[in-house]
């Protein structure tokens, strides 16, 4: 009875550790602030998904495509 118990609390607390998120991603997935697409220069809103991150600087996305175009080349659309 206790080695039974003993197994579903482990299995109840691995569980719970793989399922936690990291805090540092989920910031990553919005757009934190208003901002520029870096490729057609529209105006894009914070909280867009449409999001990512060169030299540590995260940029948003008015569209997929423009995303897609920026992560094939970003230096192609940041100033350094």
């Amino acid at each position: 009875m206790k080695k039974t118990f003993l197994i579903i609390s482990l299995l109840v607390s691995i569980s719970a550790i793989a399922f936690q998120q990291d805090p540092k991603k989920e910031k990553s997935e919005t757009l934190a602030k208003n901002g520029m697409d870096p490729v057609c220069k529209m105006t894009v809103k914070k909280g867009t998904k449409l999001v990512s991150t060169h030299k540590e600087k995260q940029y948003g996305f008015c569209s997929k495509m423009c995303k897609e175009s920026f992560d094939k080349h970003p230096e192609k659309f940041v100033k350094n």
